[in-house]
This record gives C-alpha cells, sequence and structure tokens, in this order.
C-alpha cells in the first residue's frame, strides 16, 4: 500500500511537471538553460561555475620549515550550481559551491552561497531576505566570475572583514549615474552556529564622469558588526596561495567582539585602462571580556590596474558599481595585463602587518571560458618575519 501511494505521488508530480513543461513558451540558453511559463509568471534559470586552479610556489622555505612536503597543489577553488528566477512578483535565488561542502567540510551547509527571496519595492528598489553579501565595496561586491584577480584583496572578507555571505536584509537601488545599498543582518553565515550577534551596513557611490568611453567612480561604505559571545574575530589572511600558502598570523593581539568599519572606493576607466583602489579603516571592541582587551586599528588599502591588449573594454554596472569582464564573441578573444599591490596593518602593534604585490595576464577566450595566470610575492610580519612567493593559475568556466 505504502509503494502505491508513492508511486501515485510521483505519477501526480509528474504530470504536473509535464503540464508546466508543456504549457512553457519560451525556453533559451545563453550559456545557461532558462525556462519561462506561457503566462509569464514563472521563470527559472539553471547557471553554474567552475574554477579549477593551480598553485607552484617559488619559494616556500618560510612555510614549511623543516619538511619536505610542498605546498604545490591543483585544487577546484569554486564548483558552484546556481537556480535563480521569479514567482509572480517575487525572486529567489539559491546558489551551493560543492567545492566547500565535501568530506573535508568542517561545518554544515558549508557550501551555501546566495539563497534569498525578493522583490522589488518603493518604486524601483530591490529587497531581498535571506543570505548574501553586505554593500562593502567594489571588489567584496565584484562575482567571482568576473574578478579581475584570482583572489580578492584584504579589503573585504578575505581580510579585514567577517563573513562575505551573512543572514538578514538587503535593500539596494540606483538612478542615472548613482547606486546605493542599505543592509541589516546577523554577522554569519547558514554554516556557522546559532550564536548572537547583529550588524548593519550602507554603501553609495556616484559616477561624476562619464563620456566618450571613459569614467570615474567615487563610493563610501560603512559597517558595524557586534559578533556577539562565542564568534569573535581575529583577522588571520592569506597572503601566498591558499591554505597551503602564506597566511599573516592573527593580526590583533585578542579576539574582539565588535568592529567598525569605514571604506573608501576610487576608480576610473580611460579607454583600455582600468584603475581601482579601496582604502578601509576598521575600529575593534572588547566590550565582553571583564578586563577588557585595548581597542586597535586595522587598516588596509589596495591598489590595482589592468590594460586590454586587443581591442577590448572592460564594462561597468551601473547598477552594482563594479567592473565587469570584457566582452567577447567567441571567435576573438581578449588579453589583459594587470597588477596589484595590497596591505593590510595593525596600527597599534608594530610590526603585525602584511603585504604582497602580483602581475599577472588574463586570456578571455570566449563569452563563458577564461583563463588566468599570476605570480604573486608576499611577506608578513606578525611574529616571525616570513615571505613566499608563488606562480598561480586558473582555468574558468562559468554557464
Amino acid at each position: 500500500m505504502k509503494h502505491a501511494i508513492k508511486m501515485t505521488a510521483l505519477a501526480v508530480f509528474a504530470a504536473s511537471f509535464g503540464a508546466t513543461a508543456l504549457a512553457a513558451d519560451k525556453a533559451s540558453s545563453t550559456g545557461g538553460f532558462k525556462i519561462k511559463s506561457e503566462d509569464g509568471n514563472f521563470e527559472a534559470k539553471i547557471g553554474g561555475r567552475i574554477h579549477f586552479d593551480a598553485n607552484y610556489y617559488t619559494d616556500e622555505d618560510d612555510i614549511n620549515v623543516g619538511t619536505q612536503n610542498s605546498g604545490n597543489d591543483f585544487f577546484f577553488r569554486r564548483a558552484r550550481l546556481t537556480l535563480e528566477g521569479r514567482a509572480y512578483d517575487f525572486k529567489y535565488k539559491f546558489e551551493n559551491d560543492f567545492a566547500s561542502s565535501g568530506a573535508g567540510a568542517s561545518k554544515n551547509n558549508e557550501g551555501l552561497r546566495e539563497m534569498w527571496i525578493g522583490r522589488e519595492v518603493l518604486g524601483g528598489a530591490n529587497l531581498r531576505l535571506g543570505q548574501a553579501k553586505p554593500y562593502r565595496g567594489m571588489e567584496e561586491l565584484t562575482s567571482s566570475n568576473e574578478l579581475t584577480f584570482m583572489e580578492r584583496p584584504f579589503a573585504t572578507a578575505t581580510g579585514i572583514y567577517g563573513e562575505q555571505f551573512v543572514l538578514g536584509a538587503f535593500l539596494d537601488g540606483h538612478g542615472e549615474g548613482y547606486g546605493w545599498g542599505v543592509s541589516a543582518y546577523s554577522p554569519r553565515s547558514a554554516s556557522d552556529v546559532n550564536a548572537g550577534g547583529n550588524g548593519a551596513n550602507a554603501r553609495g557611490f556616484i559616477v561624476p564622469i562619464r563620456s566618450n568611453g571613459n569614467l570615474v567612480h567615487i563610493g563610501l561604505s560603512a559597517s558595524i558588526d557586534k559578533y556577539g559571545l562565542g564568534n569573535e574575530k581575529n583577522p588571520n589572511v592569506r597572503v601566498v596561495g591558499r591554505e597551503n600558502g602564506l597566511k599573516s598570523g592573527n593580526l590583533l593581539a585578542a579576539k574582539y567582539d565588535e568592529q567598525t568599519t569605514i571604506a573608501a572606493e576610487l576608480a576610473a576607466r580611460f579607454g583600455a585602462m582600468t584603475l581601482q583602489g579601496e582604502y578601509a579603516m576598521a575600529a575593534f571592541k572588547d566590550t565582553i571580556t571583564a578586563v577588557p582587551n585595548p581597542d586597535q586599528d586595522v587598516n588596509t588599502y589596495y591598489v590595482q590596474a589592468s590594460y586590454m591588449l586587443t581591442d577590448h573594454v572592460k564594462p561597468y554596472d551601473f547598477k552594482k558599481g563594479v567592473f565587469k569582464s570584457p566582452k567577447v564573441d567567441g571567435e576573438e578573444g581578449a588579453l589583459e595585463l594587470k597588477a596589484r599591490f595590497d596591505t593590510i596593518e595593525n596600527k597599534d602593534i608594530s610590526g603585525n602587518e602584511a603585504s604582497y604585490y602580483t602581475v599577472g595576464l588574463n586570456y578571455y577566450a570566449t563569452p563563458n571560458t577564461r583563463f588566468m595566470l599570476e605570480y604573486v610575492d608576499g611577506e608578513t610580519e606578525v611574529g616571525t618575519d616570513k615571505s613566499a612567493s608563488a606562480v598561480t593559475a586558473r582555468a574558468q568556466f562559468n554557464f
């Protein structure tokens, strides 16, 4: 009897799915797969990305002291599937990273990235409820498919901030030459324990110059994060490479439960040349310990430049206030030369700092395929001075 009920339910589901599929008026593909119902009330799109990386260390003596093991490695940096769409007036997105949720995962739901429901409100603003990124600057809000470099700088959740994706409410909008975003959230992701804490964030940007293909971007953001007992933070940033690479060590004297951050953005595009930089100042406070640790300030900034060697330019997303990958036609690819300097420093503890520079080349083979090559050289002075250098590469496909 139980099996009969199951089969009946499956048959009803299959019939319903078949009816929906038959009712679909339009199905299309521009790399992903998109389907839309005949009445226009339902849309769904499936996409994904594969980022396959390689690290070859040209100097790793300070990383693997006294061992014959090498940090050289091949690995999947990202392997994601994305489902997004619309049901009546509500939008949704679900994205999971399988490169973070395999046997080596240390938390439940560790692979979950964006997952939210939302809709248009207030005559054009975009409201989302769920897990997403706060509005913390250009590099943080740039998709990993569009990043100029393989890794984000220290002025993001890769460095000075806590989690990249947090749980909360997110509201943003844009107009002619400007954009804004505000968020209220718990400063944790779905993979973290149910620790206390709350946070708020706001960002605004303007594009005062935009003519003849040239533009200038100016932005400002601010965040306050109260992590709560048991979820305190002490940044320990990656400098060269990934897990087997060079890390800074803890930049603060202890773990802190409150962080206030102000960040500024300045970027420009002049034909084939793109320039970008961000500066962030974070003040850390201890409000939990019986005898509080002294306040500490951490500053970070980066500057980067890229130049298109082929007849292409980097598009600018006026909704998000970020640069995107150049448009290629699949027959003639694009070549991009790039360089970055990135540094982070505890202003209250002498020597607690780390920095690196990287130079490299991007080859955009098709609208969906990119190859990246970089040389990275960095050092950290937290505790014992250490340095490392590596050649890193990525094969990327997204649809």
